[in-house]
């Protein structure tokens, strides 16, 4: 299988801080099987300071939740280049954990870890989706059921093109197709991401989305788009 067939891409430079020798050992076994993969490095635990020391120039740092505090500290690090991070959650974790708020490029149970499944989370990340399990996902969507604060619905003043941007991400779309779909640059389509998140509070596509469920706001944007 191969990641260099599927999104153009050759010499996936990788990170790993997981801390784990059995399970870094794992995962180094497994990225060997995936063409595309390039250099792949261990790396020390991140900071306030930002990513893991050693995580410099590589594409993608793989971690687990228990280390990635650093994301929430520093979502968006000013200066440098700063690795995708695919976050790794043990199955407790799902249901009962923050963790999958983590404003990560993508998350997987780590239970569930397999060549297949590591290669298809690394392709959707390089292609700008954000891979997550179907279990985590419903967890997540469950959580819409729950009460919000009312004023929210009010505060949120979403453009005309950041509206049709949500609704594109409430339909899964990844950034090259929210930018086909709109006719804009993959770069203008990164902007509208970003001020939709900060205005909805939210760390990541699926929180931004699964908030949007919860103050109804999905719904009254299909339902002005078919007025």
């Amino acid at each position: 299988m191969g990641i260099e067939g599927r999104v153009g891409i050759k010499d996936l430079k990788v990170a790993l801080d997981v801390g784990n020798e059995v399970l870094a050992r794992g995962l180094r076994d497994a990225l060997g099987q995936i063409t595309g993969i390039g250099d792949v490095r261990r790396c020390d635990g991140g900071s306030q300071a930002g990513p893991p020391l050693h995580a410099e120039g590589a594409d993608v740092l793989i971690t687990t939740s228990a280390r990635a505090a650093w994301l929430r500290d520093i979502p968006h690090p000013a200066g440098g280049h700063c690795p995708k991070a695919l976050v790794l959650l043990d199955e407790t974790e799902v249901g009962r954990s923050s963790a999958a708020t983590l404003p990560a490029d993508g998350f997987l149970i780590q239970q569930d870890l397999t060549v297949d499944a590591l290669g298809d989370a690394l392709a959707r990340m390089v292609k700008g989706e954000i891979p997550m399990p179907a279990r985590l996902t419903r967890d997540l969507l469950a959580r819409a059921d729950s009460p919000v604060h009312a004023e929210l619905p009010r505060l949120v003043r979403l453009t005309a093109r950041e509206k049709e941007t949500l609704t594109l991400l409430a339909e899964g779309l990844s950034n090259k197709q929210i930018a086909r779909r709109l006719a804009i640059s993959d770069h203008g389509v990164k902007r509208l991401v970003t001020s939709v998140l900060l205005k909805l509070g939210a760390p990541n596509r699926t929180a931004a989305v699964v908030t949007a469920i919860r103050v109804g706001l999905i719904d009254h944007l299909r339902e002005s788009q078919m007025a």
